[in-house]
């Protein structure tokens, strides 16, 4: 036994499961840290492949993908993702620095729940995560929503 205990899909020893992919390792570490610090457990890919093996090893309850990875891009991953079977419930924060009309529209088309503009803080990345995990609306975030919700709270 590898000391993993059984527990709901997105749960490790009763904590939720968070799935960080992020091809830098300095800002992967300091997400997985905040995470860490909020009682999340976090698993952490750095590239498309390596990504999808973690969803199959450890379902998370959210995925926080950046936008550009190694080879494959997070709109690449977040497809992958949509399609799977197992997965394509997962809810999915795409974070990047590119944010531009288009590519928040493409977020939205592949099946993004969120857009997490880069640079950000603390904060904003656990108000993301805790809105698309607890909020009203959790059985279906969308990126609209989180914007409304955003640009209420200023």
């Amino acid at each position: 036994m590898d000391g993993t205990a059984f527990a709901p899909a997105g749960r490790v020893m009763g904590r939720r499961t968070v799935l960080v992919v992020e091809d830098d390792p300095l800002l992967r570490q300091r997400i997985k840290l905040w995470l860490e610090s909020e009682k999340f457990d976090v698993r952490c890919a750095s590239e498309y492949e390596a990504a999808l093996k973690e969803m199959d090893e450890c379902p998370p309850a959210i995925a926080c993908v950046d936008l550009t990875l190694p080879r494959e891009s997070g709109f690449d991953l977040v497809e992958a993702i949509r399609k799977h079977a197992k997965h394509k419930g997962v809810p999915i924060v795409l974070m990047s620095d590119r944010h531009s009309p288009e590519d928040m529209a493409e977020a939205e088309r592949v099946g993004a729940n969120a857009f997490l503009k880069k640079p950000f803080a603390r904060p904003l990345l656990l108000k993301y995560v805790r809105w698309i995990l607890d909020g009203p609306h959790a059985s279906s975030p969308s990126i609209h929503s989180l914007r409304r919700v955003e640009s209420a709270e200023g």
